[in-house]
Formats: C-alpha cells, sequence, structure tokens
C-alpha cells in the first residue's frame, strides 16, 4: 500500500521500516494475479517456466514474476547473476570484499546499494523534508523488542516436546502536517536459544563459496546434475565415527575441527560422507573423546549438535555433505533396516528429522539410508520383513514428503536371488546391485534416486576373483556384472559409496587405479573409504597423527577427483 509519495517516488512501510514501491506494483503485467497467486518481489529468482509465465516462491509459495519485474531485477540485482535473490531490507550481515548480503527466508540475498543508499542498515533512519500542495508531515516511530525463547526436548522413541514463548512490543504514532519529514527509528533486540546451540535463521554455508555448485542436486539418467542442468561428479571421502560409541567424528581428540575440513578441500575432495547411528538422537546423548582445547566450541555440544558444526564447517567452504545411516545402534552393523531396539517406524522418523533439520540448506544433498544391508535382506523377493528394495522404497518417500530436495541413495545387499548367496553369487555387503534389473527401486521423485555399492580388496576378504590369474584385469567385467551396467545402460547414477586399501603391495595399488579408472570412465560417482587412519583393514589418508597425509593413497585418488564438482 502506498502510505506516502514524493520526489524520489513511492513509499510504503514494510515490517515497521520504510521501503520503495516498485513501478511494476502499478503494472498489469502482473499476470499471475489472474491465476489466484501473488507477484513475486524484486529480484525473485525464477525457479520454474511454464506456459503461463516465470514463477517464484516467496514464504513458500508460489509467485509470479512478470516480464517487467524480472528484467528490473536483472538489471538492479547483482545477486541474480550467481544464483541468488535480492533482499528486500538493507540488514548486512556478512560482505564479500565487494558486496553485501544478508538472509531473507533463511536463504542468502544480496543488498541493493541502490535501494540502500538513504537508509542505513544500523539504524534505519530516513529523512526527507518535500514541499507539497497539500504539505504532509509524516512521523513514524517504532520501537519493536523481540524476545525468542525456544527450547526443544525430543524423545525420539515417543514423543517430541517443543515450547517457543515469544514477545514482541510495538509502538507506532503517525502524524501528518504542513511538511514531510520521513523518520523512522527501529530498534530491534532479539535474543533465541536453540536447541542445536547455532543461530537458528543463519543458513550453515557461507555466499559465494557454494556459488560453484548452487542449489540442490536431481538425477538425469546416470548423471547426477545441479539446478542449472550442468553434469556433475560427487567424488569425496568418509570421516567415520558419528556411528561409533564416540558419536562423534574420530581425530577431534587430536586436532581441531577446521583442520580436518582445510585438508580435506586442499587434497581435492568435493564432500564428505558424514556415517551416524541412531544412538545420537536418544534423549541424553552426549559425545566422548572431543578435546577440550583442540575443539573448545565442540566439547560441550550434543551429538546432533556436532554435527550441525560439521555441516556447517563443510558449507563454508564449499563442500557437500550427505549422511550415512551407518548403523542402528552403535555397537555395531546390522543385516536388516531395523531392529528390535529401532524398529522401520524409528529408522523413518530419524530419517525425516533429520531431512526436516536440514532442509533448505545446499550443503546437506541426501541420504544414504542404510549401510551394508547384507544376510538376511532380500532384494525384490516380496517380503516386508526382509524386502531391503521395497524398504528403500518406503523411506525414500517418507524422506521426500518433507525434504523433497534430497537425493535418496540406495544401496546393494550382498547376494542376487533368493539362493544366490548359498550357490557363489554373491559380493560385498552392499554391493550386489543385479537385482535392479529386474526390480528397479520405483521413488514417487524418480529423478532423486541413486544407486550405491561398496566395493574393496582383497585385504578386507579374499573373495574368488582376486585368486584368477589376469587379476587385477578382471575386475571391470565383475564391475560391469554386479553394478556397474546400471550407469553404463543409463539407468541412474552409481555411487560407490565405500572402497578402499592398504596398498600392501603391487596388486593392490593396481586394483585401486583399475576402480578409479573405470569409475572415472564411466562416469561413477565415489566416496572413498576413508579419511581416517584407525580403520583396521584399510586405513585411510591421514596417518595416525591425524596429519600426515598417504601421498601415495592420495595419488592414486587424483585422477578422479573434481573439487568443483561441474564435469561439462
Amino acid at each position: 500500500m502506498v502510505a506516502l509519495t514524493d520526489k524520489d517516488g513511492k513509499w510504503g512501510v514494510e515490517n515497521k521500516n520504510w521501503c520503495g514501491i516498485d513501478s511494476v506494483c502499478n503494472s498489469k503485467n502482473c499476470w499471475s494475479v489472474s491465476e489466484g497467486y501473488k507477484c513475486c518481489s524484486l529480484g525473485t529468482k525464477t525457479v520454474l517456466t511454464d506456459s503461463k509465465g516465470k514463477w517464484g516462491i516467496e514464504n513458500n509459495e508460489w509467485c509470479g514474476i512478470s516480464n517487467e519485474k524480472a528484467q528490473s531485477a536483472t538489471s538492479n540485482c547483482w545477486a541474480t547473476s550467481i544464483g541468488y535473490g535480492c533482499c528486500n531490507h538493507c540488514n548486512s550481515i556478512y560482505t564479500d570484499g565487494t558486496y553485501r548480503w544478508g538472509v531473507q527466508n533463511n536463504q542468502w540475498c544480496g543488498i541493493i546499494e541502490s535501494n540502500c543508499k538513504n537508509n542505513k542498515a544500523t539504524n534505519n533512519n530516513k529523512n526527507n523534508n518535500t514541499n507539497k500542495n497539500n504539505n504532509t508531515n509524516k512521523n513514524t516511530n517504532t520501537n519493536k523488542n523481540t524476545n525468542t525463547n525456544k527450547n526443544t526436548n525430543t524423545n525420539k522413541n515417543t514423543n517430541t516436546n517443543k515450547n517457543t514463548n515469544t514477545n514482541k512490543n510495538t509502538n507506532t504514532n503517525t502524524n501528518k502536517n504542513t511538511n514531510t519529514n520521513k523518520n523512522t527509528n527501529t530498534n530491534t533486540n532479539t535474543s533465541a536459544n536453540t536447541s542445536s546451540g547455532l543461530s537458528s535463521s543463519a543458513p550453515g554455508w557461507t555466499p559465494g563459496n557454494d556459488k560453484v555448485l548452487p542449489g540442490f542436486l536431481s538425477t538425469k539418467g546416470r548423471s547426477i546434475v545441479d539446478q542449472n542442468g550442468r553434469k556433475i561428479k560427487l567424488a569425496g571421502i568418509s570421516w567415520f565415527g558419528g556411528e561409533t560409541n564416540n558419536l562423534s567424528p574420530h581425530g577431534l581428540w587430536a586436532k581441531p575441527l577446521d583442520h580436518f575440513i582445510k585438508t580435506i578441500k586442499d587434497l581435492g575432495y568435493n564432500h564428505i560422507r558424514y556415517p551416524w547411528t541412531n544412538e545420537m538422537l536418544t534423549p541424553g546423548a552426549k559425545t566422548n573423546s572431543i578435546d577440550s582445547t583442540s575443539n573448545p566450541d565442540l566439547v560441550n555440544l550434543t551429538p546432533l549438535e556436532v554435527m550441525d558444526a560439521v555441516i556447517n564447517a563443510c558449507g563454508k567452504v564449499g563442500l557437500k555433505v550427505y549422511l550415512d545411516r551407518h548403523r542402528p545402534q552403535s555397537g555395531g552393523q546390522s543385516e536388516l533396516w531395523y531392529i528390535p531396539e529401532v524398529d522401520e517406524s524409528k529408522w523413518i522418523e530419524d530419517w525425516q528429522f533429520l531431512a526436516k533439520r536440514y532442509k533448505g540448506n545446499p550443503t546437506v544433498i541426501g541420504a544414504d539410508i542404510h549401510n551394508e544391508p547384507h544376510g538376511e535382506a532380500c532384494w525384490g523377493c516380496g517380503e516386508s520383513k526382509r524386502d531391503w528394495k521395497a524398504a528403500a522404497e518406503r523411506c525414500g518417500n517418507a524422506i521426500h514428503q518433507v525434504n523433497p530436495d534430497w537425493l535418496i541413495i540406495v544401496e546393494g545387499n550382498d547376494h542376487y536371488g533368493e539362493e544366490g548367496w548359498q550357490k557363489g553369487e554373491s559380493y560385498w555387503w552392499g554391493g550386489m546391485l543385479k537385482g535392479v534389473k529386474e526390480n528397479p527401486i520405483k521413488l514417487n521423485k524418480p529423478n532423486k534416486l541413486v544407486y550405491s555399492a561398496h566395493d574393496y580388496d582383497k585385504n578386507v576378504h579374499m573373495q574368488d576373483w582376486f585368486k584368477e590369474s589376469n587379476f587385477p584385469d578382471n575386475m571391470p567385467t565383475i564391475w560391469d556384472d554386479k553394478w556397474g551396467f546400471i550407469a553404463k545402460q543409463n539407468i541412474a547414477p552409481v555411487l560407490i559409496g565405500e572402497f578402499g586399501s592398504l596398498l600392501k603391495d603391487a596388486t593392490d595399488s593396481k586394483w585401486l587405479q583399475n576402480l578409479v579408472t573405470y569409475m572415472t570412465k564411466n562416469e561413477i560417482h565415489w566416496t572413498f573409504w576413508c579419511l581416517n587412519p584407525n580403520s583396521g583393514d584399510t586405513e585411510g589418508i591421514l596417518g595416525y597423527d591425524w596429519e600426515t597425509v598417504d601421498t601415495k593413497k592420495d595419488g592414486l585418488l587424483t585422477p578422479g577427483k573434481v573439487p568443483n564438482f561441474v564435469i561439462n
């Protein structure tokens, strides 16, 4: 609504602050009104184009972008050129050296300096003296005090309690007299205590660092693509510990969190697989072994808050993260996706909890919904208590009900056919995906499905194919048969979610080299196992000082790395 017109244009009041009213508001080109939808604000990013026109999203509701407004946004909002919207306020919380950034609807937005030159974000004062025929004096004083206390007590087994107390006091006085004097004073005091111990309004990434891969990921045939349709490759590393009784990534007893994030980034990996256990979400769960000197900010956090901190640190340097439900309890892995203490409903409930928690944060790209199904777990056998393929569909669809942006990563089992595991048609835990030929996963959002397999060398277990005379040159045929056909036939993306080696001899090195070559040639994504040195049958990229890099092992992976994700 127009509250005042002066030589600069038309003015309104929004959230108790003066704001300029764009000329598009008077335009008849806002076509979406006739469709029952509001017009988007200046600078709103286009997320969908159909026969009607261009659509954006504001406050979780669709809005129409008129041609005039889109052109105005493009010419005035520098942030649209790198995938962000414009702020409709001037409150800067970050400066990258060139531009100022704010947060709006929990998303980063660019501040348009031309709109803010007469409106200082620090005190929100605007003074104008204008002689009009009607001689109008308008004084607006706004005092806004907001105290927010949010306490969350979550019992993952039975119930969730959330208590929120919010007090807002706003006083506004408006007078009109002979001269035009526009004066707005706003004092906002907000205090928040959230369950995470982190800011509930600040996203877990820094603007600019994720511009190489903005937004969320989808699939197209065997490819994973970004929101602009560019093919990308995931080539990262697992950092385990969150699934153990430490309930936090290992090594935080020796080095600061930033040391590990910097090491991963500097070595050229582009994402982290974060293993977790349902135990971390139980009431009273605590981490242990985090050193208070190396990580004073982490030592008193809950396991969930440590996960938050790792995700935030990754986002700030442009690393992505996917979450891996590695174990239902920290004591060990399970054949099936459930155990008596953590049934299927709890498994899905916890995944939905995490999906809601990180919704809207492009640092977190997906869910590896259960690690290494094996033994009783069948693929497409039709028995609900052990049909892993059917369970994966139930879980994936449930996650998408609360967070449709995530990739759903589904591992294989360990055998093909109901008698296969007894007759030799077997493979690594989580590594057998031959069942996809007859029984592919069917999600309600099919462009979010990624198949995942695990593959190891002879140091983990002496499989029959390692004994063949042409090993390791025989491996591409075996990989084709077990999981490679999915990518080669353009069915869906394949992610090798675990592979590793002690590199004890030349054949181990050749095995790893062959696998990296095979994955690169066939556009297969990968997450190496692991960063940690304390994985008994593989060790890792770091030595036991948690600092020295195994340059031979890391060097064999380097030809397959894509630090900036994009491959075309």
